[in-house]
C-alpha cells in the first residue's frame, strides 16, 4: 500500500517510479535534473519548440519524485505560477542550486558552513515548481497536461525498467508497506523511512553496515524535512556474536551499540548520528516481528 500524500499528479509520479523499479538515489536525481535543464536551455535558445512541454514536464516529474522520497507534499503542476521570470530559463537554473546543495548534504559529502542555514529540500522544490509554472505560463505550455501526457508515455514505453534505481531506497522499504497494512501503525507509516531487510544470520555489526548509509541520510534530513522515524524490522532468533538469544530489548541494544558505540543505555537508548540525536525504541506492530523505531529527539 502506498501512502496517500500530495496531489493526484504526485500520486501518479509515485506509481510510475515504483512501476519502473523504484526511486533514483537523490544525487542521481540531481544529475538528471541538470541534464534536463541543459536540454531545456538548448530548446529555449532555438526558440519555441513542440518539445518544450515534455522538457518542462520532465523537470516537474524529477523534482516531484525527489520531494516524494523525502515525504513532502507537492500540489498539482502549475498551481502557483506567480511572477514573471522571462523565457530564457536562467532563474530556473538558479532555483536548482539550492536543491543540489541540500541533496549534496543529505546524500553526499557537503558539510554545511557554520552559521549559514541550509535550506530544506521541501522549500527549495516548492520554489523551483513556482518558477517552473511561471515559465510554462509565459511559454504558453499547460504544465499539468504536459506532466500527465509524459507520465502516460512513460507507462507505454517498452523499456520503463531503464528508469529503475540501482540500490536500496529507504522511502519505499518493504517494512513500510507492512506497517501501512497493520491497523496499529498505519497512521504512522506515512511519515517514516525504513531499513533494508536484514538477515537473521548476520551480526549486529553487519546489520549496522547494511543500515548506515540510509540511516545517516535520515539523520541529516529528519529535522528539516519533518521525517518522524526510521523503522527497522529485526530478524527473529538469537543475535549472532552477542552472547544472547533473548528478547527484543537485547537485540535492540546490540544494534544500537553497533550503530553508535557511545550510545546511552536505557529503555530507549539514545544514539548520535550525523550530529542528530535519535531515540531507539520498539514499535508494537500486531502480527509483525520486532520493529525498532529510531526517531529524532523532541
Amino acid at each position: 500500500m502506498m501512502p496517500a500524500r500530495g496531489s493526484e499528479s504526485q500520486r501518479l509520479v509515485r506509481e510510475t517510479m515504483i512501476a519502473a523499479g523504484g526511486y533514483w538515489r537523490p544525487l542521481a536525481a540531481v544529475a538528471r535534473l541538470l541534464e534536463e535543464l541543459g536540454e531545456l536551455a538548448e530548446l529555449l535558445g532555438d526558440g519555441p519548440a513542440p518539445e518544450l512541454g515534455g522538457e518542462l514536464a520532465d523537470l516537474w516529474i524529477i523534482t516531484t519524485a525527489l520531494a516524494d522520497q523525502f515525504l513532502a507534499e507537492v500540489p498539482e503542476p502549475g498551481t502557483d505560477a506567480s511572477g514573471s521570470i522571462g523565457t530564457d530559463g536562467a532563474r530556473l537554473v538558479i532555483a536548482a542550486g539550492p536543491i543540489a546543495r541540500v541533496v549534496n548534504h543529505y546524500d553526499g559529502p557537503k558539510v554545511p558552513r557554520e552559521g549559514v542555514p541550509m535550506p530544506s529540500l521541501t522549500a527549495s522544490i516548492a520554489e523551483f515548481h513556482r518558477l517552473l509554472a511561471a515559465l510554462a505560463s509565459e511559454l504558453g505550455v499547460g504544465l499539468g497536461d504536459a506532466v500527465r501526457s509524459k507520465l502516460a508515455a512513460i507507462h507505454r514505453r517498452g523499456d520503463i525498467e531503464r528508469f529503475a534505481r540501482d540500490g536500496f531506497d529507504p522511502s519505499t522499504a518493504p517494512v513500510l508497506a507492512r506497517l501501512a497494512d497493520e491497523p496499529s501503525t498505519a497512521a504512522l507509516a506515512g511519515r517514516l523511512w525504513g531499513a533494508p531487510e536484514l538477515s537473521a544470520g548476520d551480526s549486529p555489526r553487519e546489520w549496522a553496515t547494511a543500515i548506515s548509509g540510509s540511516l545517516e541520510m535520515f539523520a541529516k534530513a529528519a529535522g528539516p524535512e519533518h521525517l518522524e522515524g526510521y523503522a527497522i524490522e529485526l530478524p527473529p532468533g538469537p543475535v549472532t556474536g552477542a552472547g544472547t538469544s533473548g528478547p527484543t530489548a537485547s537485540r535492540l541494544g546490540a544494534l544500537v551499540a553497533a550503530l553508535d558505540p557511545g550510545a546511552t543505555a536505557g529503555e530507549e537508548p539514545e544514539l548520535n548520528l550525523a550530529g542528530t540525536a535519535l531515540l531507539a525504541g520498539t514499535l508494537p506492530a500486531g502480527g509483525l516481528g520486532a520493529i525498532v523505531l529510531l526517531r529524532p529527539t523532541p
